[in-house]
């Protein structure tokens, strides 16, 4: 078996933790052939790539800190509208990541390993159609080997993370999600389509049941088709499995539409944010595909598509 794991987040995510080098040591430990660091790169309109708005913060701050500064760079508070209802916004901070450590980390761990580690050098482009300079600019700046295309944040550039949806109509919500997906698949210059079911995760935590995606087979049709038209693919993400959620992004269904529609670049990814979960449930993944109908799982260099044959 050869097993690539190609979505994880390193200490250079604002929500990872984990060393280069030991995300290394643990893939190899956990039998991995090949990773791809695929640390995020969420673009916002008015800002360079690099920037980026949390709000993952305190929210019961003051207004004003001890040395008179703002708590918060976008102060909360506001009612704003979301797709399927609405919801108070949170305060948020502006930080900005060390892009130019990763890359250079990163460029010298494929050198380092090589032998026993293919490391892939990647990114997690979110949202790339919100500032399409930035996006392009920072693709410009750092050759890479692998992109995902992602959607995290919807309107007021909050991420659906932060959605009550025992307050939500979940059906709304992703069909603004499809919106924004259909947009990415258009316009975005990226290799796969990452975790193509994100809402559904917190909906399944929210509101304790699956929403039912039948309704929305015509637009994932539409959506397989742009993305086999453009020479481009989806993952198989796994980190449902790996946090207990117990389902896949996208399910099983959803694989077996994207194949009969004649999709064949795949790759599967632990999303992993902790060493834990690198490489997690690679066998169970391959297994899928092959139930599926797929016979390759798909690796990158240099933004080039290979296949590995599933044995």
């Amino acid at each position: 078996m050869y097993f690539a794991d190609y979505h994880m987040h390193s200490k250079y995510s604002f929500d990872g933790a984990e060393e280069l080098e030991a995300m290394c040591r643990e893939a190899v430990k956990k039998g991995l052939n090949e990773i791809a660091v695929t640390d995020h790169m969420d673009i916002y309109e008015g800002l360079d790539y690099g920037q980026m708005k949390n709000f993952d913060v305190d929210q019961d701050l003051p207004p004003f800190g001890p040395d008179g500064r703002p708590s918060y760079d976008f102060p909360g508070g506001q009612l704003v509208e979301i797709p399927g209802g609405s919801m108070v916004m949170p305060g948020g901070v502006l930080c900005k990541m060390d892009v130019s450590g990763l890359y250079t980390q990163l460029y010298a761990l494929t050198a380092r390993w090589a032998g026993r580690l293919k490391v892939r050098v990647g990114s997690e482009l979110g949202q790339p159609m919100r500032n399409k300079a930035a996006a392009d600019k920072f693709l410009a700046d750092w050759p890479l080997d692998f992109v995902i295309g992602s959607i995290h944040n919807m309107d007021h550039d909050l991420d659906v993370y932060y959605y009550d949806f025992t307050k939500l109509d979940p059906a709304r919500v992703y069909s603004a999600y499809l919106d924004r997906l259909l947009e990415l698949a258009r316009e975005g210059d990226f290799d796969v389509l990452g975790h193509i079911t994100y809402p559904v995760r917190y909906m399944e935590k929210g509101i304790g049941r699956q929403l039912d995606l039948t309704p929305f087979t015509d637009r994932f049709r539409d959506l397989f088709g742009i993305l086999e038209y453009a020479g481009r693919g989806i993952e198989l993400n796994v980190s449902g499995l790996c946090r207990g959620i117990g389902s896949t992004m996208p399910p099983l269904p959803i694989l077996k539409l994207y194949r009969e529609c004649h999709g064949e670049i795949i790759t599967v990814g632990s999303d992993a944010h902790e060493l834990a979960h690198i490489g997690g449930y690679q066998q169970e993944a391959q297994d899928m595909l092959l139930e599926a109908g797929f016979r390759y799982i798909t690796t990158f260099e240099k933004r080039k598509a290979d296949f590995v044959k599933i044995s």
